[in-house]
């Protein structure tokens, strides 16, 4: 874990994120989800999905008994590098606990693949099928696109089944019918569909509000 060093007492809440990171294992995944640079818009700053996965892995080696807290601030980005954190999270040894602050898109398929996610009272959710945007590419053939489509249908019906995986219900009960529940998340998504945190919990996409305890006591799973 590359973090500033803490040099005293006084210099803590200065670098707050890697305080809370270094002492209660801490992460915060905020803004963009988007590629380390030379992919496109890249970042790689701390709060990126790729210095995530870093420390994740860290914490693993270091103790991959304790659990991990994740806190989420994003309004998505791109699908392959959210992906690449959710398999991370789900391959993590070490529990790792998400808390919602605000997940769209991509951000909300992040949440969901936490051992345990909570959500804080004004949390906020949205979801909605991935989308392609073909920009400057006339010299496309007609099988060019085909296979765009095709790929863009195959990532569609992947997401929902990530959904399913993750115990989504889409508020019709865990005793429904798995079909049933597919077509109804399907026509959810089709289109923005916002949600709030009591909401997020009855569609099955979290499961608690965060207490003051989990916040400030750390989670337990």
């Amino acid at each position: 874990m590359f973090r500033r060093p803490i040099t005293n007492k006084e210099s803590e809440f200065e670098y707050s994120p890697d305080y809370l990171t270094r002492e209660k294992r801490m992460l915060f995944l905020r803004g963009v989800i988007a590629a380390y640079p030379g992919g496109y818009p890249g970042r790689n700053d701390q709060f990126s999905p790729t210095s995530i996965m870093d420390d994740i892995m860290a914490f693993n080696i270091e103790d991959p008994s304790k659990p991990i807290t994740l806190f989420i601030d994003s309004i998505g980005g791109e699908f392959s590098t959210g992906m690449a954190l959710y398999d991370i999270i789900k391959l993590s040894k070490a529990p790792i606990i998400t808390v919602g602050i605000n997940c769209a898109s991509m951000g909300s398929i992040i949440f969901m693949a936490g051992n345990k996610r909570l959500v804080f009272p004004s949390s906020r959710f949205m979801l909605h099928l991935p989308s392609a945007v073909i920009q400057s590419e006339v010299s496309l053939d007609v099988k060019e696109l085909e296979i765009k489509s095709k790929e863009l249908n195959r990532v569609k019906e992947e997401v929902v089944d990530y959904y399913i995986d993750n115990g989504v219900t889409a508020g019709l009960g865990k005793s429904a019918d798995k079909l049933k529940i597919r077509k109804q998340i399907f026509k959810d998504i089709d289109r923005a569909f916002w949600l709030t945190a009591k909401e997020a919990i009855n569609y099955g996409l979290a499961d608690s509000i965060i207490t003051k305890e989990e916040l400030l006591g750390g989670a337990s799973v």
